[in-house]
């Protein structure tokens, strides 16, 4: 080998040294800057995760408060309260042979014990909830443990025998 070719080569070398030297240096200096920071998977799920989810449960706490808060503003103004609303319970009623159940619109019936008859003078006299079929003529049977809505004020049940139903909403006995 000639000595112009050991210069040769020992000048190729010590350029790729300094190419990957350079190379090497500029990606170790850039790497993790502010503009471009370095996130590893550890600190994605041990902190920022965690912070993200506080701040969302935060807001979605601030925001169901918000409209619970409207709701009982509505309910006020419309003469209900929060603790009554949606929570109308049954009372249970005992009917004489004879006796005429007469109710207002929405109200809710479920014949327990006895016999009773769909009553009222206009059509449909009720809706039977549990198979949602209308009751469109009086003197009709009603079923034990059907639920049974009244949707013309006035309309009810009659007793054939002793009974006793469940009922929610406004009603009358005649």
């Amino acid at each position: 080998m000639t000595n112009r070719k050991k210069v040769t080569i020992a000048i190729g070398v010590l350029l790729a040294v300094a190419l990957v030297v350079g190379l090497t240096t500029l990606a170790v200096t850039n790497y993790g800057t502010q503009s471009d920071p370095l996130v590893t998977l550890s600190y994605l799920q041990d902190t920022l995760t965690p912070q993200i989810m506080e701040q969302l449960e935060d807001q979605l706490y601030a925001k169901a408060d918000e409209l619970t808060e409207d709701f009982e503003n509505l309910l006020s103004q419309n003469g209900g309260s929060s603790t009554s609303a949606g929570t109308a319970t049954f009372s249970v009623v005992t009917l004489n042979a004879g006796d005429v159940l007469s109710c207002s619109v929405g109200t809710e019936i479920m014949p327990r014990i006895g016999t009773v008859v769909s009553a009222g003078s206009d059509s449909p006299r009720l809706i039977d909830e549990t198979t949602g079929e209308s009751i469109s003529s009086s003197d009709v049977q009603l079923e034990h443990n059907h639920m049974y809505m009244v949707t013309i004020d006035g309309n009810g049940i009659k007793a054939t025998s002793s009974s006793k139903v469940l009922i929610r909403g406004s009603y009358t006995v005649n």
